[in-house]
Parts: C-alpha cells; sequence; structure tokens
C-alpha cells in the first residue's frame, strides 16, 4: 500500500490537504465564533469607516479649494435638466392640444426652441463637468500613487 502511495502523488495530496483540512478548519471555525474576533472585526470596520469619511471630506475640500463640482452639484445639475424636459414635454402637449390659436402655437413653438436650446447648453455643461471630474480623478490618482 505505501508503494501505491507513491505511484499516485495526486492521492498523498488529498490525503495530506484533507487532513490538514480538518485540523486547520476547525481551528479557524473555533477563533472566528469568538467573542474576541467579532470585536477585532468590528474595530477593523470601524477603522475603515472612519478612513473613508477622511477621504471623502478631504476629496470634497480639495474640490471646494479648486472650484470643482461635487457629485452633489452634478446631481443638481441633472435634476435641472430632468425637469427642463417635463418643461419641454408639457410644452409639446400644449402645442398639440392648443392648435386653434396660431398665435399662441407660435409662441409655444419659440418657448420649446428655446427651451431645447437650454437643454442642450445644460447637457453641454454636464459633459464639461464629466471630463473636469475624470481629470479631478485622475489627479487625485496621482496624488495617492505618489504618497
Amino acid at each position: 500500500m505505501t508503494n501505491q502511495n507513491f505511484t499516485d502523488p495526486l492521492k498523498i495530496w488529498k490525503e495530506i490537504y484533507d487532513t490538514n483540512e480538518k485540523f486547520f478548519g476547525k481551528m479557524v471555525n473555533d477563533s472566528v465564533q469568538k467573542e474576541e474576533f467579532s470585536s477585532w472585526m468590528g474595530t477593523i470596520l470601524d477603522f475603515n469607516l472612519y478612513c473613508k469619511k477622511m477621504l471623502n471630506d478631504q476629496s470634497k475640500l480639495f474640490l471646494d479649494a479648486n472650484n470643482f463640482p461635487s457629485k452633489d452639484d452634478i446631481a443638481s445639475v441633472a435634476s435641472m435638466v430632468v425637469n427642463v424636459e417635463a418643461k419641454v414635454d408639457a410644452l409639446e402637449e400644449q402645442l398639440d392640444n392648443q392648435q386653434s390659436s396660431e398665435v399662441d402655437v407660435l409662441s409655444l413653438k419659440k418657448d420649446v426652441t428655446k427651451l431645447k436650446t437650454d437643454t442642450k447648453s445644460i447637457q453641454t455643461q454636464i459633459g464639461e463637468v464629466k471630463s473636469t471630474l475624470s481629470n479631478i480623478e485622475e489627479l487625485l490618482k496621482k496624488i495617492t500613487s505618489e504618497k
């Protein structure tokens, strides 16, 4: 039987693996179930959350100091775009419903055209904000990698 084990190295490896897994698996399982481990993991989690908060605060300070838009600013602009698009849709509906008076239709069409150009302008600004944020992320990566 010993000679057979030497001819099958995978069987030897499996026996060693099974033996080690039983021993170390029980040891790890016992230590993970202890209160000290939970306390230690809680401390690690608290530290990670603290570091994340510090990073977020420092990023916000950097963005504010350099007059770059934050995620909240971009979300606000995106919300404005959605509102403008809703108004354009409402005006288009009004145009469809008020075909009887030619004067109103012409003024509404002008308003819709103006809103569309305003929407395009806002979308252009959002694109610029996105590219600026990409540049900021690259700068932050460079700053982080230099440390």
